[in-house]
């Protein structure tokens, strides 16, 4: 898959992956594929498996033994968390950082692997988070879109069915974004200027002009002035022009700061 995504011109810096397939196999294959180097980050368990701290080969729970006897602990103040970051040997796979680390309210220490061993810890943290978002996307679009649901054994049917949900969740997110002013990452960011789309200040706007006209209305209704003959003149154009020059063009300016 991952040799098949780079030769149609997919690049990425990191490969994220969960403790299912941090396999000694999977990093070995992820680690080249078509000849392109493409560092990974790994959840691991704690498990048999060992590495090479120091010339002696032990494993996960071993080594963490053999860090807090160090006194190695560092903190993390932006994240509350402790940790522990050590590069090691990995057999058949080359040097790798190891990253220890315990999250607040939790006993248990959490293992990561990154083949960046120059990857520092908040770094390596914040690229794996990356996870939760795409988490999420399946979640949503097997729960709501039946993704996996094909039962058809002809792989392009299968490719279509895929195909199929992938428009259709960015139909849907489109219509949020159109509806609740928000954005998911930067999936509209290469289409935006191509976009022409009702945003929070010109809905703004429609309601101060609401607003205004419901004033003259309850103006002229006193008797008092002839105010609709002041909503014809050119004062109230000038007035109107300014103003929605002046709110709009720093509103839609802050927007495409903000994109």
């Amino acid at each position: 898959m991952l040799k098949r995504a780079v030769k149609h011109g997919f690049r990425a810096k990191y490969v994220l992956v969960d403790s299912w397939f941090s396999s000694k196999s999977f990093i070995q294959t992820a680690q080249k594929p078509a000849d392109q180097t493409i560092h990974e980050i790994y959840s691991v368990k704690k498990d048999k498996r060992k590495y090479n701290y120091k010339g002696e080969f032990i494993n996960a729970k071993q080594l963490l033994a053999v860090l807090k006897k160090e006194r190695e602990e560092k903190r993390c103040h932006k994240r509350n968390t402790r940790y522990y970051e050590v590069t090691v040997g990995y057999e058949e796979v080359g040097k790798v950082k190891l990253y220890f680390c315990r999250f607040p309210y939790q006993k248990e220490w959490k293992l990561y692997l990154s083949t960046d061993t120059s990857l520092t810890f908040l770094k390596m943290l914040k690229t794996y988070c990356v996870r939760w978002t795409i988490e999420m996307f399946f979640k949503e679009a097997k729960q709501h879109l039946k993704l996996g649901t094909c039962q058809s054994r002809d792989f392009d049917a299968q490719v279509a069915h895929v195909t199929t949900w992938c428009i259709l969740y960015i139909f849907l997110t489109y219509f949020r974004r159109i509806n609740a002013y928000e954005s998911l990452g930067g999936l509209f960011e290469a289409i935006k200027d191509d976009l022409i789309e009702k945003n929070l200040a010109e809905r703004l706007w429609e309601l101060f002009e609401e607003l205004l006209q419901a004033v003259i209305t309850a103006i002229a209704e006193s008797g008092t002035i002839d105010i609709r003959e002041f909503r014809n003149s050119a004062e109230y154009q000038y007035l109107k022009t300014l103003f929605e020059d002046y709110f709009l063009s720093n509103q839609l300016k802050q927007l495409n700061n903000a994109s």
